[in-house]
């Protein structure tokens, strides 16, 4: 078997982006040694394609293969089928719904649906953002392996973009489970001092996320029972969303 054999049929042996996996059990699958498949094991970890559990020896899928499942989903135009949920969930909150992809340690907004109202809020087409500040990085980080978001929050400072961006890393991960029990995220002034956002999570494969959906507008019209009310509504769309791309719509 060659080199490059080797190494896909390692990678291949991941069928499942949620399930981790440990040597002997590869070593097995591909009918390969154990010390070659632990080289190739620590070769990918180099890369980001695969991340290791220090504590308990296994191994799942990385960050960098996430990328790579975000970029085949190109031929896919996320737009195209997210833009019937985006218009139905700005129809139902009345303020303008954005899209975002994960990239790496950021996010970056592919798409929006504008609200209808005079006074609203939009957002820049391609712009980036750390996945740490705001409601939209915040649902996607929320999903991360704890594993992952240590080596996430070892990887970056915590610079603010706003007053009310988070510094620390201890009150981040307090967000983060507040988050998870809720199912979406909520920001108040996090990114855009004049704005506020509640998101969800879509979800294409394994249990981390590919992007979101938000709802955003301004900090008068979200805040009190407004995430209350809205944020069921935005996780059914990131629902949706995930199903059609999971092709688990039941259609």
């Amino acid at each position: 078997m060659q080199a490059v054999d080797r190494v896909s049929a390692v990678l291949l042996s991941f069928t499942e982006a949620s399930r981790d996996l440990g040597v002997t059990e590869i070593a097995e699958t591909v009918n390969l040694p154990k010390s070659a498949v632990h080289r190739i094991l620590e070769a990918l970890v180099r890369t980001g394609l695969l991340a290791k559990d220090a504590d308990r020896g296994r191994y799942r899928l990385g960050p960098r293969m996430l990328e790579l499942s975000i970029a085949s989903l190109g031929t896919v135009d996320l737009r195209s089928l997210a833009q019937p949920i985006m218009e139905e969930l700005r129809d139902r909150t009345g303020e303008t719904v954005t899209l975002s992809i994960a990239i790496g340690r950021q996010r970056m907004y592919v798409g929006q649906v504008e609200s209808k109202q005079d006074v609203r809020m939009t957002i820049e087409v391609g712009r980036r953002y750390p996945l740490y500040a705001g409601a939209s990085g915040r649902s996607i980080l929320m999903t991360f392996p704890d594993a992952d978001l240590e080596a996430y929050l070892a990887g970056i400072e915590l610079n603010p973009l706003t007053d009310r961006t988070v510094r620390d890393p201890g009150r981040l991960r307090e967000m983060l489970e507040i988050d998870r029990r809720r199912g979406y995220s909520v920001s108040q002034g996090e990114r855009d001092p004049y704005a506020a956002a509640i998101a969800a999570p879509i979800i294409a494969r394994g249990t981390r996320a590919v992007g979101c959906f938000s709802v955003c507008g301004p900090h008068d019209r979200l805040k009190d029972s407004a995430p209350e009310r809205l944020g069921p509504l935005v996780v059914d769309a990131a629902a949706t969303m995930s199903a059609l791309l999971t092709g688990t719509n039941g259609g």
